[in-house]
């Protein structure tokens, strides 16, 4: 990147919405982590009753009507979500394209991932450092920023996060700055939004000053230590899968561990796959040879699910990879399987479905350069530990001063 801002630093950032502005800010610096509200529509008051309903009734099927062609309206707060349940228009007004039991099959795939993107939304706010970053480009009462800091607080059982709130300005010396009004509540102002029909028409300049100002006013030293320690869903739900032990581990002693996670293997790797910092780092050997691979076997799942983790190309000069993840049955059927590439300073959220199922599992990734490499060159990938989530992800209760 070349204002300087590291790919570890723009994780701190959370979009709260409004539209897809801030996605596309985030995108133009090269950062892809999914959240919860990146690419959503909705205004900042109708985000404050999502936060205080602890997100009671989000998504349900009938509650889901076409906004556009591809966009569902979440009627129970008036939300618009990207959905692969399209729409045409037909007789003036808009209509679904596919027939019901398509839709619903469509809708419980995109469920499990929303449920993933809330439960990594509520563990972000828990695990302090991460800057909300709230728009509307007609503007924000003070009521409702007061709201919603009060609600984010309440999420997260403490207080250790930035609320920042973009403003336009027509005043030049107020453009790309960033000021705090009060503790945990920020400023920043730019020229203008993009307009609602185009969000990607962003004020580039203004937006990465205001990024650059909002971690010089609130640093996180130990980011980079929080980040690897997150852990998302709850604990005795579902399956973390494990590093494989390395050649030094004393099989004579008892192995400790969730035995639903199976047995782990890694494949054509070299020394410097390893644990790093509480992630798995992986190598890529060049495209025309084996992958470097992790595979789990004997992996026994949590009814439907869907394998959830985070893919990152650390290094600057780390060539490109190419990661490929599947799920199979004990018979070797493949029940999902999907492919990524992954660039240096980006991040990449892999949400994988998996229907359920009482065989043994056996899940793999397999990563190899996305080219080959000349002498000298690495391609790296770090890997948050990867885990089944259970199909539904529970309620987490917020403090009665968020009602």
């Amino acid at each position: 990147m070349t204002i300087g801002i590291g790919a570890d630093d723009l994780l701190r950032f959370e979009s709260l919405g409004d539209n897809c502005e801030f996605g596309f800010v985030l995108r133009r610096l090269s950062c892809e982590a999914g959240s919860l509200f990146r690419w959503v529509s909705m205004k900042p008051d109708q985000l404050l009753a999502k936060l205080r309903a602890n997100f009671e009734g989000m998504y349900r099927f009938e509650n889901l009507s076409p906004l556009r062609t591809g966009m569902v309206l979440d009627s129970a707060y008036g939300i618009g979500w990207h959905s692969d349940m399209k729409s045409d228009v037909t007789g003036g007004r808009l209509a679904f394209r596919d027939d019901e039991a398509t839709r619903r099959a469509l809708h419980r795939r995109e469920t499990r991932k929303i449920q993933y993107l809330q439960a990594k939304f509520t563990a972000r706010a828990a695990m302090g450092g991460v800057i909300f970053v709230v728009k509307s480009n007609p503007g924000i009462a003070p009521a409702t920023v007061d709201g919603l800091y009060e609600a984010l607080a309440a999420l997260a059982g403490h207080e250790n996060f930035a609320l920042l709130e973009v403003q336009e300005s027509d005043d030049p010396a107020r453009i790309g700055r960033v000021d705090w009004q009060r503790p945990g509540l920020m400023r920043g102002y730019v020229t203008r939004f993009a307009p609602y029909h185009q969000a990607d028409d962003i004020d580039a300049a203004a937006w990465f000053s205001i990024v650059q100002g909002a971690l010089r006013l609130f640093p996180c030293h130990d980011w980079t230590q929080r980040h690897a320690a997150l852990r998302i869903g709850t604990p005795d739900a579902l399956v973390q899968l494990r590093f494989p032990f390395g050649p030094d581990q004393d099989m004579n002693k008892p192995i400790t561990g969730d035995l639903r996670a199976g047995t782990a293997r890694l494949l054509n790797g070299n020394s410097w796959c390893r644990p790093y910092e509480g992630l798995f780092r992986l190598h890529g050997p060049d495209p025309d040879k084996p992958g470097t691979t992790l595979r789990w076997t004997g992996v026994h799942a949590p009814g439907p699910f869907h394998l959830g983790a985070t893919l990152r190309c650390p290094l600057r000069d780390s060539v490109p990879l190419r990661v490929a993840v599947s799920i199979a049955a004990e018979d070797g059927a493949t029940l999902a399987e999907e492919r990524f590439e992954v660039h240096p300073g980006r991040a990449t959220d892999l949400v994988l479905d998996a229907p359920a199922t009482k065989d043994q599992l056996t899940v793999e990734l397999i990563v190899n350069a996305a080219r080959p490499l000349a002498e000298g060159e690495r391609a790296v990938l770090d890997l948050s530990p990867p885990a089944l989530h259970p199909e539904q992800v529970p309620a987490i209760a917020l403090p009665a001063k968020a009602a």
